[in-house]
């Protein structure tokens, strides 16, 4: 069930990246206005962050898990409404959703993986890019079949949702250990440094699945059903590196070592996506590039968590709130700058974070 609901989630975030374009086109706006939905739903993120600890610690996680469920369909539906102020607020109301579920899923793994955290959390996302995948793709065919975009974005996710949100109200879940009091647990200076890792690779993964759809029409004039369907290959390496995440955590324990392969990776996939003078070579750039970025976010957010190991979901909260600061403010700055100085010039702030990921993993304390 939780890699169900994990993978409907990672169906409509990622699939926010092939919608923008003709989402842009309905509305008659330029790329920095349509580059607001994502932020909307990176805001949800934010306020979870901020105080989705203290919520699920009163309410209880299995009551926050079908609230959650059920803030996605209502954001779904809205979403897929033709008026503008509802469609602004259903992807808050996605945002809101997903960002409790980011919080509660990776929380929920490790407290049934204590010993493979890393592991149990790399391989749920790996399902969940796997269903990504078929977002961008679902959105190129509906569009090519006549049906628009949200025939291909929402029918399959929220269908997914309504089947899933009976059968939580029977399966149980492992309940939190609620600290005796609020106070900040005293691990919390070991907090930072993994958060701010969570921070740059959440900004290079949606750097990529937001704008690359983007890329491809603007640098390779590619049709609007063909540049999603490249797009996606980003998502289908971070799938296939995911699906892999229990023998590379395995084989490569040191989680230094391994962020530091996967930003190599990445950065090579990159250069090859930037510079490509075809678009078939940008397409193996995206594929290299997504199995680069795959484990860099189970990778940190596993850590994030084990910095609080007395309160783990105070802890998954504040990975959603980096999530949150990340989904709305890189993807958001590179389009703002796409406007101002070119989509490839604003691009190069993926390098620039990868940069600053491996600076910071490079000096961090074990």
């Amino acid at each position: 069930m939780l890699y169900i609901v994990l993978s409907c989630l990672s169906f409509l975030l990622n699939g926010l990246g092939a919608i923008l374009v003709p989402l842009q086109k309905d509305l008659h706006v330029d790329r920095g206005d349509v580059a607001f939905y994502p932020t909307l739903f990176a805001v949800g993120l934010l306020i979870v962050g901020v105080v989705g600890g203290k919520v699920v610690g009163r309410i209880g996680r299995p009551v926050a898990l079908r609230a959650a469920i059920a803030a996605m369909i209502v954001g779904g539906l809205l979403l897929a409404t033709s008026t503008h102020a509802l469609t602004l607020a259903g992807a808050f109301m996605l945002g809101i959703g997903g960002a409790m579920l980011i919080q509660l899923i990776p929380a929920l793994l490790m407290a049934l993986h204590p010993h493979a955290p890393a592991a149990a959390v790399g391989e749920a996302n790996g399902l969940a890019s796997g269903a990504s995948v078929l977002a961008p793709l679902a959105v190129a065919g509906a569009i090519s079949a006549g049906l628009g975009w949200r025939a291909g974005y929402l029918v399959a996710p929220l269908l997914m949702l309504v089947l899933v949100l009976a059968p939580t109200w029977r399966i149980p879940l492992p309940t939190a250990e609620v600290p005796a009091h609020d106070a900040v647990p005293a691990e919390a200076t070991r907090l930072l440094g993994p958060w701010i890792d969570v921070l740059f690779s959440v900004s290079v993964e949606f750097c990529m699945v937001f704008w690359a759809a983007s890329a491809i029409t603007d640098w390779h004039h590619a049709s609007e059903g063909l540049a999603p369907a490249v797009a996606s290959l980003f998502l289908v390496g971070m799938a296939t590196g995911r699906s892999f995440a229990v023998p590379i955590t395995r084989r490569i324990p040191n989680a230094k070592v391994l962020t530091l392969i996967c930003i190599g990776v990445a950065g090579a996939g990159f250069v090859i996506f930037w510079s490509a003078p075809v678009l078939s070579l940008a397409a193996v750039g995206l594929a290299v590039a997504g199995l680069g970025v795959a484990l860099l976010y189970p990778t940190t957010v596993s850590r994030t968590i084990a910095a609080w190991p007395h309160a783990p979901d105070r802890a998954a909260a504040r990975a959603a709130l980096a999530s949150g600061v990340a989904i709305g403010g890189a993807p958001f700055v590179l389009a703002r700058l796409a406007d101002l100085t070119g989509l490839r010039a604003a691009y190069l702030i993926v390098p620039v974070l990868l940069i600053a990921l491996a600076a910071h993993t490079l000096t961090a304390r074990a």
